[in-house]
């Protein structure tokens, strides 16, 4: 568009693209975008910007709610400091709060903005811990039942926010190394279900094979390899969870539900040193697709 003319054609100034980035490495990290070279590139630039105090104002009071030191800013900070406190508006009230914070230009606003996500965000931890307390007490009466867990979990209760089903069916994910769809109440008889996987299992396609082989069971579905949304109504659950338990122990390898630790190889103690870590600082950021070192 610059070289094209299209702005003074306007008589509108050349934007500064760079001022944009701290956005983009927030949206960048707390998203799980791949960092791949240019993401990584990208992604390394907006947080030295918010490094040097050239972020906007919302961001700031994120940090300092958050309790993060912007000059020591890591991409961790973003995808689990920052990011789960935009997210809470979403999950729990009014997704504009976030946007609002992204979008003032005054400190003393983007605090007030900043400490009403807190406070969301804390809530929304709140409800989680609830919640996966239930998730477990089910797991356990399922395995009770059947001597094993099915390759596969699909669970609900009906007092779960449908807000927070995502990050319960990450967290029991991670906890038995097994896909994951937990459903919360959607009104009118229906439920919503956000599910997550592991390597193995495409979590879109197993969706789209259950809705071939059982018509109408769900009402819709979307998503990708690792993560799905889908909607029933609340009579077809039970059917469901034991379609998709079935399908995914004729899908998965028996071995992928064993869990892995990742291993880059040992540290001896004569190289835990100052120069040991600085050379694993200089890899940063790590996120998607580029995991950190692991010894």
């Amino acid at each position: 568009m610059r070289d094209q003319g299209w702005f003074d054609e306007r008589g509108i100034a050349i934007p500064n693209l760079a001022e944009l980035l701290d956005l983009v490495a927030l949206g960048t990290v707390a998203d799980v975008v791949p960092l791949d070279a240019n993401n990584r590139i990208l992604t390394w630039q907006g947080m030295s910007r918010i490094r040097a105090g050239k972020c906007r104002p919302g961001i700031k009071a994120l940090l300092e709610v958050a309790n993060r030191d912007a000059q020591k800013l890591a991409a961790s900070d973003l995808g689990f400091a920052l990011g789960p406190r935009l997210n809470a508006a979403g999950r729990l009230d009014d997704m504009s709060v976030g946007v609002a914070l992204l979008l003032c230009d005054n400190i003393g606003e983007a605090r007030v903005l900043a400490n009403e996500l807190d406070a969301l965000n804390q809530t929304r931890k709140e409800i989680e811990q609830g919640m996966q307390v239930e998730a477990l007490t089910l797991c356990e009466k399922l395995e009770r039942s059947r001597d094993t867990l099915p390759g596969g979990l699909a669970m609900y209760h009906p007092e779960w926010h449908q807000g927070v089903v995502g990050i319960l069916a990450s967290r029991i994910k991670e906890r038995f190394h097994r896909p994951v769809i937990a459903f919360a109440p959607a009104g009118d008889g229906t439920l919503k279900g956000s599910g997550r996987s592991i390597q193995g299992l495409h979590m879109r396609d197993a969706l789209e094979r259950l809705d071939t082989l059982y018509p109408g069971m769900m009402l819709k579905f979307g998503g990708h390899a690792m993560a799905a949304g889908l909607s029933l109504e609340e009579d077809k659950f039970e059917l469901f969870q034991q379609r998709f338990g079935e399908l995914v122990t004729e899908w998965l390898d028996p071995s992928l539900l064993q869990g892995e630790v990742v291993s880059d190889g040992p540290l001896s103690p004569a190289e835990m040193t100052m120069e040991v870590a600085a050379a694993a600082a200089r890899c940063w950021p790590v996120g998607a697709d580029v995991p950190g070192a692991a010894v």
